[in-house]
């Protein structure tokens, strides 16, 4: 496979994975509008954006003013996150960029794949956000995650298990790693801050992850902190687990270097290995809070800080490996 063949694929599979995350992310937030407390409404946007990796547009620089802002302005700040295409980050930016790869691979991609793909994108530009925010905030990121679902399920039945697939995939849980420690790591800091009133609910977190009725069968229906941390880091059978996603990183750059998981092994596989390692610590235990804690710290932001950066370097050992190849060094054989 031809390298900018496989970064394609792999970028596709990322800015598709990170239109639902905001999806996901917006429903939450936009469900609530009606019944939520202002103050849980401001700290709930708070902790959108910084799980996104962005600022408030245009908040004002005053705290007071901001916190109005972030309480009264819910479809500038919605709107910044789905329609603005001078947002990098926005639903219809990603979707533009995942359809833009697509459009290059054409020919490696499966026709209904690509008319599914191309579909929604059309269907997101196309979409009037005000006439859709009039109607039901939340129900225009919902129809994209249906929209989001179909593609998944098209891809699923129709693409073969070759490099392609695997560099698509990969993509995905690459991105769903590095999104769902983000979101892990600022719920827990600004969201359910310790001492800090309001605090977000530890549910509501299991139901933006798709992950409650599952965690009630693992415990119970009482929904506690250091159960939620450890069920979201460490779960193997939960979608949206950091274990989830690591162990199918794993699996899919073995089936795309095969020789890479063979002594001395290939830096990605190496450092897919480190993140196991890290997700399979206790969350609590000493190993984290000695490699990275500060006096004070709960050993979880440590554990969440390490992983953020062992997961950015992931990304930049994959793309080292299987797509930069200097001209110095001439192509593999």
């Amino acid at each position: 496979m031809l390298a900018r063949v496989a970064a394609d694929f792999y970028w596709m599979g990322r800015y598709l994975e990170r239109v639902e995350h905001t999806a996901r992310l917006l429903r939450y937030q936009l469900g609530g509008l009606v019944d939520t407390p202002a103050d849980e409404l401001a700290l709930g946007w708070r902790v959108v954006y910084r799980a996104l990796d962005q600022a408030v547009p245009d908040a004002p620089a005053d705290a007071d003013e901001a916190e109005v802002f972030l309480i009264a302005d819910a479809y500038t700040l919605a709107g910044s996150l789905v329609e603005d295409d001078t947002n990098p980050d926005s639903m219809i930016s990603c979707w533009q960029r995942a359809r833009e790869n697509a459009r290059q691979l054409r020919p490696q991609l499966p026709l209904r794949v690509w008319t599914c793909l191309n579909q929604g994108y059309l269907w997101l530009r196309d979409c009037e956000f005000p006439t859709a925010w009039r109607v039901a905030p939340a129900q225009l990121v919902s129809e994209a995650i249906d929209r989001l679902r179909l593609l998944e399920g098209v891809v699923h039945v129709t693409m073969p298990r070759d490099d392609a697939w695997r560099f698509l995939e990969l993509g995905r849980f690459v991105e769903r790693f590095q999104h769902q420690n983000t979101l892990l790591r600022n719920w827990d800091r600004i969201g359910c801050a310790p001492g800090r009133e309001p605090r977000l609910s530890w549910a509501d977190l299991l139901r933006v992850c798709g992950a409650y009725e599952l965690y009630c069968r693992r415990h119970t229906m009482t929904v506690r902190r250091a159960e939620v941390l450890d069920f979201m880091i460490r779960d193997p059978e939960a979608p949206r687990s950091l274990r989830f996603a690591v162990h199918r990183i794993e699996n899919l750059l073995l089936g795309i270097d095969p020789l890479g998981n063979r002594h001395p092994l290939a830096p990605p596989h190496r450092m897919a290995l480190r993140l196991a390692a890290l997700v399979e610590a206790d969350v609590g235990g000493p190993e984290p809070a000695r490699d990275g804690a500060t006096k004070g710290e709960r050993p979880e932001e440590a554990l969440f800080d390490l992983l953020a950066r062992d997961g950015g370097t992931l990304h930049d050992l994959v793309m080292s490996a299987y797509v930069d190849y200097p001209v110095a060094e001439g192509l593999p054989t």
